[in-house]
């Protein structure tokens, strides 16, 4: 199929860009595009006008500022997956961005997209919120932060206001290491469910827990209380036990194809005990 006729605008700065979007409150934002076009193609949605960010420079940088990672939207996931950097101090992102998709995706697919889609099934989502990484939204008035935990309001919606663009996201480094685990069905489909989990550690103690739930509700989840409680503790295996359970408290899982929801809870569990001990060196 075809998608229905819309104006192309490609913008060269951010300034060119949040000024056409600031009169015309119908214009779609194009990052890479892995989402959004085939949309359009099969008609699920209809956009007068589509505002190409991806000529604009600068906004696919990777870099360390003092004590925090900046990433432009613009940042190809191939490119986090392979980032080094990235790998070695915040090896949840890396894990995350490798795992999404298959090549062609992460070859085109930008953060900045796969964040804003507000799609529950994307998988950065549920790791900004994992790290409480900031969003930098950019319009004609300026720029204001926007932190992970408040940006996704509900299914393909989130806090951006009209004439606002998702230009940056910075993570402060908190010493800590991570894992992204998920289940599917078929290889370079969505989750059924995955979740990310980062931990600082100070000897055998959880100095800080961040846990975030993919497809487990209408939007990526952050688990507080299971974060709250393993906070000050020692990794324990009755300590992940409650942890997991604790889970239960934030998800919304319905029965439908992919399995029951007392199949996905289980599986969700099984998933965060796996992940938590491949980070704490628990013994089985």
């Amino acid at each position: 199929m075809f998608p229905d006729k819309f104006e192309y605008y490609a913008p060269k700065s951010i300034e060119e860009a949040t000024k056409f979007l600031s009169g015309h409150e119908d214009a779609k934002v194009l990052a890479g595009g892995q989402s959004l076009i085939p949309m359009l193609k099969l008609r699920f949605t209809s956009i007068p006008e589509l505002v190409d960010i991806g000529k604009i420079s600068g906004l696919d940088n990777i870099s360390i500022n003092g004590n925090t990672l900046e990433i432009g939207a613009m940042a190809r996931t191939s490119d986090i997956a392979e980032n080094q950097t990235v790998r070695k101090i915040f090896p949840l992102l890396s894990e995350a961005a490798g795992l999404i998709a298959d090549p062609l995706v992460r070859n085109m697919g930008t953060i900045g997209g796969d964040i804003c889609h507000g799609d529950p099934a994307n998988d950065f989502p549920a790791v900004m919120l994992a790290l409480d990484a900031d969003f930098i939204a950019s319009s004609a008035k300026g720029k204001r932060t926007i932190k992970a935990e408040d940006f996704f309001i509900d299914t393909f919606t989130n806090a951006l206001e009209s004439g606002e663009i998702l230009t940056g996201i910075k993570i402060e480094n908190r010493n800590s290491s991570g894992r992204y685990l998920k289940y599917k069905k078929y290889a370079g489909d969505f989750s059924i469910l995955g979740l990310a989990v980062d931990l600082s550690m100070d000897g055998k103690m959880v100095k800080r827990a961040g846990i975030g739930l993919t497809n487990c509700g209408a939007t990526p989840l952050k688990a507080r209380d299971a974060e709250k409680f393993l906070e000050g503790k020692e990794l324990t295996n009755k300590n992940i036990e409650s942890a997991a359970n604790l889970l239960l408290k934030v998800t919304d899982f319905m029965d439908d194809d992919n399995g029951s929801t007392k199949f996905k809870e289980k599986l969700l569990k099984y998933l965060f005990t796996k992940a938590v001990k491949g980070i704490g060196g628990v013994q089985e």
